[in-house]
């Protein structure tokens, strides 16, 4: 009977540490597409830049309703210490995103990256809490968040050369010397990440 009870409340505990993490995840999550719903307001100079900034307000959005969803499944609703700490977390990375400036574009996804290497480094944690749980449902989905966020960055590393020249010519005050700049700039970032892969 002992040993009933120790594994029900070994459930109970493990139930309750995977429902914080992922408490975490969704909170963080809804800071990211509330914060992003704003930047939908943005003028970029280019169609492809709006077009990316949507792209990536609407994979946000996405992946919180997915991890909205699977809390549902998990049936432990998160602690409001947690849900309070993911949000101050969050605030704290994402605070810039509502000063509009000259060149807030650039800036806006410069906080986006912050936020979405944020976001998979929480998927990162569930998803090492889940193997080490061994639930194996949870940890495939914390693979999936993870993977979704490590794309985003990726895109921003692609796109921010861009950006940031577009956000320099609209700024009347910039004397910009060199254009055409994005493509050297690029292969910069490409070739910094891959140098220093492990």
């Amino acid at each position: 009977m002992s040993d009933t009870k120790s594994a029900s409340e070994d459930k109970k505990v493990m139930n309750e540490t995977l429902a914080d993490w992922l408490g975490d995840v969704v909170t963080l999550e809804a800071h990211i597409e509330e914060a992003m719903d704003r930047q939908l307001t943005l003028k970029p100079a280019s169609q492809e830049t709006a077009d990316a900034i949507r792209r990536f307000h609407d994979t946000v959005r996405a992946s919180k309703y997915r991890a909205e969803d699977f809390q549902k499944q998990l049936g432990e609703p998160a602690s409001q210490v947690v849900l309070k700490a993911a949000g101050d977390l969050l605030g704290k990375a994402a605070g810039l995103i509502d000063k509009v400036r000259k060149d807030s574009v650039s800036k806006a996804l410069r906080d986006d990256y912050v936020a979405y290497n944020m976001a998979a480094m929480s998927y990162t944690m569930l998803h090492s809490t889940a193997l080490a749980l061994e639930d194996h449902s949870t940890a495939a989905f914390a693979e999936q968040g993870l993977t979704t966020y490590a794309a985003l960055v990726q895109d921003i590393n692609e796109l921010i050369p861009k950006v940031v020249v577009e956000d320099l010519i609209k700024n009347d005050e910039v004397p910009v010397a060199n254009a055409s700049v994005a493509d050297e700039a690029r292969k910069v970032i490409q070739r910094a990440w891959k140098s220093t892969a492990n």
